[in-house]
């Protein structure tokens, strides 16, 4: 990719480092010493994409088996590594403070971290059977944040595991574990709309369902109300952080999201190469692992899927009917990339 004096919400482009750096005091980004140009442009070009509102996305990047847990904070103004070693799949919460990962492998060895990025504490819950991390939630009404887990049995990670149950407890206190659902199975790529009464997962490979969710007087699922429904085929379903309860999944080409409004109304493609370059597309390269991030205008995704892949970030019209930019948010040189996760800070209204 050759650098370019004009900043592109099309495509990443690094640009020279005056630039950057001029642009990054012109926005309030304090930049560390020594930050590679490369973090420089992604910074900037997600302020602009942002309207300068903050962006914290985390991903895994390397070998599978030694999988890295990295930070992009646009406050800080670069790419950390946490240390959360091992870990796999990692969340944002809803007010963007916690990073939430599972770790190990063996059914007795899984175990879910917290990390919390302003303090830098660690929070970890016993190893054993039942960690297998899928959701995080915050409960509107009550404030409270839930992390979703179940048993991913002798598989680990795999993508068909048959797995149960699925329990959740308050971010910050482990201990407090309960039931939350149990008649279907494996729920990978599980995500709640904001009020918490729809949600999609991947009940088996290439299938999606959704939940629409009913509540008792103690505010704890009541299965026998709730309702399950088969929404179709696919895969990396991802529900709508607001109370659209739209829900995307990406298409078998990997080059479209196939995008439904609530109860599956106006179904529709939306492409998702723009984030690939020219050269890429004229190789039939595509796009993997979608995910919506704490804000329904914006997503993350690898691209292009491979070796060589990379955390880019979109931002959907208000209608969620195309992508109107993209920006890379890994440095473009590294190890492959893996599942990713985006908060973006809340926009504040006109009165503020």
């Amino acid at each position: 990719m050759k650098p370019t004096m004009t900043l592109s919400l099309k495509r990443v482009n690094i640009g020279a480092p005056l630039l950057a750096l001029a642009a990054s005091l012109w926005l309030g980004v304090t930049l560390s010493p020594g930050l590679a140009a490369a973090e420089t442009s992604n910074v900037k070009q997600l302020l602009e994409m942002t309207g300068g509102r903050r962006v914290k996305a985390v991903w895994n990047q390397g070998p599978q088996q030694s999988m890295k847990v990295m930070l992009l904070d646009t406050k800080a103004g670069n790419i950390q590594e946490l240390p959360m070693p091992g870990g796999s799949a990692p969340l944002l919460t809803q007010d963007g403070r916690w990073v939430v990962i599972s770790t190990g492998k063996a059914p007795n060895e899984r175990k879910v971290v917290v990390y919390d990025i302003e303090s830098k504490k660690t929070i970890e819950t016993p190893a054993g059977p039942g960690n297998n991390l899928l959701a995080v939630w915050t409960d509107p009404k009550t404030k409270r944040t839930w992390v979703y887990v179940n048993d991913s049995g002798d598989k680990g990670e795999g993508w068909d595991v048959p797995a149960g149950k699925i329990y959740r407890f308050p971010v910050d206190k482990p201990a407090e574990r309960e039931l939350f659902w149990e008649r279907t199975s494996s729920h990978i790529y599980l995500m709640f709309s904001a009020d918490g009464t729809r949600a999609c997962f991947e009940p088996s490979w290439g299938n999606i369902g959704q939940l629409k969710l009913a509540f008792d007087g103690k505010g704890k699922v009541d299965q026998d109300k709730s309702e399950y429904k088969p929404y179709g085929g696919g895969c990396f379903p991802s529900m709508a952080p607001d109370n659209s309860y739209r829900v995307f999944r990406l298409e078998g080409d990997h080059k479209a999201i196939s995008m439904c409004d609530a109860d599956g109304a106006n179904p529709r493609p939306v492409d998702v190469t723009g984030c690939l370059t020219a050269e890429q597309k004229t190789k039939g390269r595509n796009t993997w692992i979608t995910r919506w991030s704490t804000d329904p205008r914006y997503i993350t995704l690898v691209a292009p899927a491979g070796d060589d892949a990379q955390i880019h970030m979109g931002r959907l019209d208000e209608g969620a009917t195309k992508f109107e930019a993209w920006v890379r948010v890994s440095a473009e040189k590294g190890s492959q990339c893996w599942q990713s996760h985006a908060w973006i800070e809340p926009a504040r209204s006109p009165s503020r």
